[in-house]
């Protein structure tokens, strides 16, 4: 047997039961005990991210709390300033520096109409010898046709050969 001594009396009866046990009980303990070990792991990960978090924010909230209290401070003790010295606060300037003051006037602004361009549309003719595939030989479908006609190409349902107008089916003689 395994001497140790040095370790306690516990942990030898927990050594002696694992031994006695079969060799598939002492792999599943084996691997239970890696799986606990690393569950333990995970959870004090988790934990400690928690606590960063809650720390994190925690100053973050206290940082714009005495931001806020800076500010409030800082407010108060110019309006006593300006209070007691008599000099008229600057004003800040508008907001919206495209609104034109009420001294100047607005410019004059022409306006051109923009001409109208009329929207040409153009019609492709689909000829009789493009009716059909020149892959499978199989006769093109209305709905082919149509779209043949309007983006200039279409997909053959029965064989997925693209056809274009530009390369018509020719026929040539042997």
């Amino acid at each position: 047997m395994v001497d140790l001594s040095g370790i306690g009396i516990a942990w030898q009866e927990i050594v002696n039961w694992f031994l006695a046990q079969p060799i598939w009980a002492q792999v599943l303990v084996i691997i239970g005990v890696f799986a606990v070990l690393v569950l333990a792991v995970i959870l004090v990960y988790y934990i400690l991210k928690g606590v960063a978090y809650l720390v994190y924010y925690l100053l973050k909230g206290v940082y714009y709390l005495l931001k806020g209290i800076g500010l409030l401070f800082y407010k108060l003790f110019e309006g006593l300033y300006y209070a007691i010295s008599g000099k008229p606060k600057p004003q800040k300037a508008p907001a919206n520096p495209e609104q034109p003051s009420p001294q100047q006037a607005p410019p004059q602004v022409k306006q051109e109409e923009e001409p109208i361009i009329p929207i040409q549309k153009y019609e492709q003719i689909v000829h009789p010898e493009v009716a059909y595939c020149s892959e499978c030989g199989n006769r093109f479908t209305d709905s082919m046709i149509q779209t043949l006609t309007e983006n200039g190409f279409a997909y053959c349902i029965h064989c997925g050969n693209k056809k274009t107008q530009a390369n018509q089916m020719s026929i040539e003689s042997q």
